[in-house]
Formats: C-alpha cells, sequence, structure tokens
C-alpha cells in the first residue's frame, strides 16, 4: 500500500497557504500548514513530512534561516524544501541553494508548474528513499554473512587445530566437520531468499526450539569449551516457536550464546531457561560475566552503531549480533529483551539477562 505523502506549506499570511493548499488538493497529499519558522520545526519533529514548501519573508526567522536549521539536522538532509517567494533576483536565488534548497518558485506562479516541480522532487525523494533502504537491507545481509558464517568457519579452524593437538585423524571428527560446513552453507541460503525475498516477510514455520539450541551449542561448541565455560539447561518439555529456522539458530541463538561466551572469564557459568509463559514461549540466557556498560545499553540494537567490545579473553567482534537477534526476532512476531549491570547490585548481580520471547503458536 502506498504511503500517503506529506507535504508542510510554511507562510506566514494564510490566504497564500490557502492558493498554495488549493491547487494542490487535486493531487491527494496531506497538507500541514506552519505559519513561522519556529512552528514549521515543531511540526516537521511530530511528522514525517516528504516536502516542505517555504516562504521566503516571515517574521523573527526568514525562510533562509529556517531551511538552514532543518539541514543541519542530519535527519532532514535529503528533505526537499522548495521555496516559493516574490523574492526573484539572483542573489536570492543562489542564498537559497546556498541555504540547502532543492527549487525556488517566483510569485505570481502557474499553478501546474508547482503541481509539476512539487510531483518532481517527490518522486526523486522516493527514489532516494528507496535506494537508502535497500543499502540498508544489503548491509544487514553483509553483516549475516560476515558475522554468522564467522562462527562456522571458525569451530570448523578449531576443531582442525583440536585435531592437531591430539594428534588424531581429521575423520574422528568428520561428523562436526559436517555439520559445521552444513550451517555455513544453509546461512548462505538464507541470505539469498532473503535478496530475492525484498520486501516479503521470511518464511516461518514451526520449529523445534530445544533442537535449535542444542544446534547452536555444537557449533560454538569449541569455543564454549576453548574458556571451559559451564552451561546449564532448565527445560520442561520439547517447545516449539514458529520461526526461520537457519535464521533462528544462526543470527539469533549463535550471536546471544557468542556474545554471553565472550564477556563470561574462563570457568564461568551460562544458565539457560525454557518455559511457557503468558501464552509466550520464553528462552532465557543468564551470564555472570562483565556485564554491558550503562552508557552503550540504549543503542545495543541500532544496527547503525557498532558496539563491538573486546571479550574477557581477548576476542574481537563485530558489533552487529543483536541488532541482527532483534530484526529476526521482530521478524517472527518475538522480542528480545536485555537487563545488565556491570556491577553487583543486591536485587541484580553483575553480568547479562536476554530474554528471548515467542508468540504462542496459532493452531
Amino acid at each position: 500500500m502506498n504511503k500517503k505523502r506529506i507535504i508542510l506549506i510554511v507562510d506566514d499570511i494564510p490566504k497564500n497557504i490557502q492558493l498554495v493548499a488549493q491547487h494542490l488538493k487535486p493531487l491527494n497529499y496531506k497538507l500541514l500548514f506552519a505559519t513561522s519558522g519556529s512552528k514549521a520545526l515543531k511540526l516537521l519533529e511530530e511528522n514525517p513530512v516528504d516536502l516542505i514548501l517555504m516562504d521566503i519573508m516571515m517574521p523573527e526567522m526568514n525562510g533562509f534561516e529556517t531551511c538552514r536549521i532543518i539541514k543541519g539536522k542530519s535527519q532532514y538532509s535529503r528533505l526537499p524544501i522548495i521555496f516559493l517567494t516574490a523574492r526573484n533576483e539572483v542573489s536570492d536565488i543562489v542564498e537559497g541553494f546556498d541555504a540547502g534548497g532543492s527549487d525556488y518558485i517566483t510569485k505570481p506562479f502557474h499553478g501546474q508548474e508547482l503541481i509539476e516541480r512539487v510531483k518532481t522532487h517527490l518522486e526523486l525523494k522516493i527514489h532516494r528513499d528507496q535506494l537508502q533502504e535497500r543499502q540498508r537491507q544489503l548491509q544487514e545481509l553483509l553483516h549475516i554473512l560476515s558475522h554468522d558464517l564467522r562462527n562456522s568457519l571458525s569451530g570448523i579452524t578449531m576443531t582442525m587445530d583440536l585435531a592437531d593437538m591430539e594428534k588424531r585423524p581429521l575423520n574422528n571428527y568428520e561428523l562436526r566437520l559436517r555439520d559445521l560446513s552444513q550451517n555455513g552453507l544453509s546461512i548462505i541460503d538464507l541470505v539469498r531468499t532473503m535478496l530475492s525475498l525484498n520486501e516479503k516477510p521470511l518464511e516461518l514455520k514451526p520449529t523445534n526450539l530445544n533442537e535449535s539450541l542444542n544446534q547452536s551449542l555444537t557449533i560454538l561448541k569449541p569455543f564454549i569449551d576453548s574458556k571451559k565455560i559451564r552451561v546449564k539447561i532448565h527445560h520442561t518439555s520439547d517447545l516449539q516457536v514458529m520461526a526461520e529456522p537457519t535464521s533462528l539458530v544462526n543470527s539469533v541463538l549463535n550471536n546471544i550464546l557468542t556474545n554471553a561466551c565472550k564477556f563470561t572469564e574462563e570457568k564461568g557459568e551460562l544458565i539457560i531457561t525454557m518455559e511457557e509463559k503468558n501464552q509466550n514461549t520464553v528462552l532465557t540466557l543468564r551470564d555472570f560475566g562483565v556485564g554491558i556498560p550503562e552508557e552503550i545499553q540504549s543503542y545495543l540494537f541500532d544496527i547503525h552503531r557498532a558496539t563491538s567490545r573486546p571479550g574477557t579473553n581477548g576476542e574481537k567482534g563485530t558489533g552487529y549480533g543483536l541488532p541482527l537477534a532483534r530484526k529476526f526476532m521482530n521478524a517472527y512476531g518475538g522480542t528480545i529483551h536485555i537487563r545488565s549491570k556491570t556491577a553487583g547490585t543486591p536485587d541484580f548481580p553483575r553480568g547479562t539477562e536476554i530474554s528471548l520471547s515467542f508468540p504462542e503458536i496459532e493452531i
């Protein structure tokens, strides 16, 4: 369904606003009105505006000043602003473009000229937004490949190192190596599927959460064993959730387990609980490691802000694990929540607790 485009008209004279609105009314845009620069800024903060038509001669703050303030904010840097004014000196036009304006229409204007200019700049904005969204999607897919595939490749490398240390032939580890290799191929298939799906949702199906967790622990076993971490699992029965199996193992479970191991000291402990709670299936992972600093907790899930930190043994990471985990939990209709402390408190000792909540399967 096409989004209804929003246009903000800014002019200190109400009759001018009415005239512009009259010309644009047949196009079925949502129109917002402001009679000053300050009111325009307030409306802009409250609404996802697609284009601004701006008068220049206004009291307190003229159109050029308002435009500079808007363009000075990164989230509005690509927002088209068309100046609509009686000032037609070359110096005025140049100043309008210098301030960040996209176009300049002089009064009196022809209604069809206004319509065509507005349509052109909206189409350009739509194409830019689509390209930006596509770039974001490709960036996420690249993170899946570079981040999640690393677990399988690291597992293969560590298994080969183990065989060399123990002076045992590789065929003793054939099953593990096959599983790790197949997992890597599944990740590649997942990325290819997501590329072809484009805006369509993932194909979800009933998935055994216990089996998915065991698969994840098998993939990460070399890493877990290398730090001598004890993993305790508490569950009452096999639990089914709606998910896409490859992403559940690699982009959700592997990522939260990798983070927990990374920030847990050697011979530490992880506690995993799976239960049905409030008509949801909840998996909770609790570690007693170094915890997450409070100052970065607010953007842990922001894929555009990497929060990578070295682990307790200097392990490196990309910082994209948790954003990917949330992306897929959202796709399943579920949620992910974190609470963490870097120092012990009476109500919550040092460490991190991550809860994955899956909605009840509808029969």
